[in-house]
């Protein structure tokens, strides 16, 4: 009986626990201010609103960093002219090693253009700074996950629709992140108001039971939806920010 327990309580002890980076997908890696800095992402980078990982670790022991400034600066090269896109940069202190952000890539990469990713990095460890700069690849979408439109305040909006989990039948929660364009800035839009009406256009009818999507934080809203069946269907939402900004929808695909 001992023997049989301490052979238990080995397999126990011999248990590998899975990787932090399991479940995310590599972007890029490379080195900046003596660190070196690995980029990761739920899913391959799209069109839309992207959550970006990045973990650093010292070049020489390989211990883990927790401590930076962490900023990134995405730039789409076309032809004739060049533009960035909205981001969410990491706060200074990582999250089970990870600072963690946002990228809103506005279009994918192609013949229009490509895009690059700079990750500009202050190593509070030892004080350095630098910047790695990679070549990335921004897929599209089947239905697309993110508009920019002219407000008809004067505005310029960049709005993209997320979805945290699978799409299905019933109620589904998701989430508008939205941003204002002011000359060649990017800010979080926080005023909006938002008003759901979901429409299965083929069907003619929409659905009850959900709720518009209201601010969180830092131009991010929450909402749920509710969709009856199977199909494409129409997130419509009007728009307002003290007045009416406009009317827009996005496409999704229930299963």
């Amino acid at each position: 009986m001992s023997v049989a327990f301490c052979s238990l309580q080995s397999c126990a002890d011999d248990t590998i626990e899975p990787e932090l980076t399991d479940n995310l997908v590599m972007i890029a890696e490379g080195y900046a201010a003596a660190a070196k800095v690995e980029v990761y992402a739920e899913q391959e980078l799209h069109a839309g609103y992207n959550q970006v990982f990045l973990a650093l670790y010292d070049s020489v022991s390989e211990k883990n960093i927790t401590d930076a400034n962490v900023s990134f600066y995405p730039l789409m090269q076309m032809s004739e002219t060049s533009h960035s896109c909205p981001v969410e940069n990491p706060d200074p202190h990582a999250i089970d090693k990870f600072f963690q952000g946002g990228i809103l890539f506005t279009m994918p990469s192609g013949e229009m253009g490509k895009w690059t990713l700079e990750v500009n990095v202050h190593n509070h460890q030892n004080g350095v700074s630098g910047k790695a700069l990679f070549d990335i690849e921004v897929l599209s979408t089947t239905l697309p996950s993110v508009i920019s439109f002219m407000g008809l305040n004067g505005v310029k909006y960049i709005l993209a629709c997320k979805f945290p989990e699978k799409i299905r039948v019933g109620v589904n929660p998701f989430e508008l992140i939205a941003f204002r364009k002011e000359a060649n800035e990017f800010y979080p839009a926080d005023n909006l108001v938002l008003k759901l009406n979901p429409e299965m256009p083929s069907m003619d009818h929409g659905s009850p039971n959900n709720e518009d999507p209201v601010h969180t934080a830092n131009g991010h809203y929450a909402g749920k939806v509710n969709f009856t069946m199977t199909g494409q269907w129409r997130l419509n939402l009007d728009i307002s920010a003290g007045m009416e900004v406009g009317t827009k929808y996005f496409d999704v695909s229930v299963e």
